[in-house]
């Protein structure tokens, strides 16, 4: 066995049950967390990633994810239901069931519900980050931009 293969010998350990996550209490309307569900299933602290890692996440009509980056990934963004706008550098796209966009690192990007009375379900990733603080999590007001909001 090669010397960097973890043992794997309990499949439980690497099985994760959306129900058994909690959404993240800890993601703040002020940091452009907007009546969002998000859910972190495959992170280091779930599985013990190491490379990436896995989430979903729940908008309600009214629902958005501001502009923001990740300096230490890359991530991609797949819907599963629900229209959603997604905003990637000075672009926007509107994606349906099916669609999956990729986001470079460092690249600022943002999501919203494109409905007002009908939700978004998405799943998500990153490359090369664990989980948000390996990631890293940045608005553009804390590299000292001053953008116009978009409307919800």
């Amino acid at each position: 066995m090669p010397a960097d293969k973890p043992e794997f010998n309990d499949i439980e350990r690497y099985l994760v049950r959306d129900g058994a996550i909690a959404p993240d209490a800890s993601l703040d309307a002020d940091r452009g967390w907007i009546e969002m569900d998000v859910r972190w299933l495959v992170t280091r602290e779930t599985v013990g990633a190491q490379l990436g890692c896995m989430g979903r996440t729940f908008l309600r009509p009214g629902s958005k994810h501001d502009i923001h980056r990740h300096p230490h990934a890359e991530e991609w963004e797949y819907v599963i239901a629900g229209r959603a706008i997604k905003h990637v550098g000075d672009m926007t796209v509107e994606m349906g069931p099916g669609d999956v966009i990729f986001v470079p690192r460092n690249v600022y990007h943002g999501l919203e519900n494109a409905s007002a009375t009908d939700p978004v379900l998405t799943v998500w990733g990153y490359q090369g980050a664990a989980n948000l603080e390996d990631a890293g999590y940045f608005l553009p007001s804390d590299d000292g931009i001053v953008t116009p909001s978009r409307p919800a």
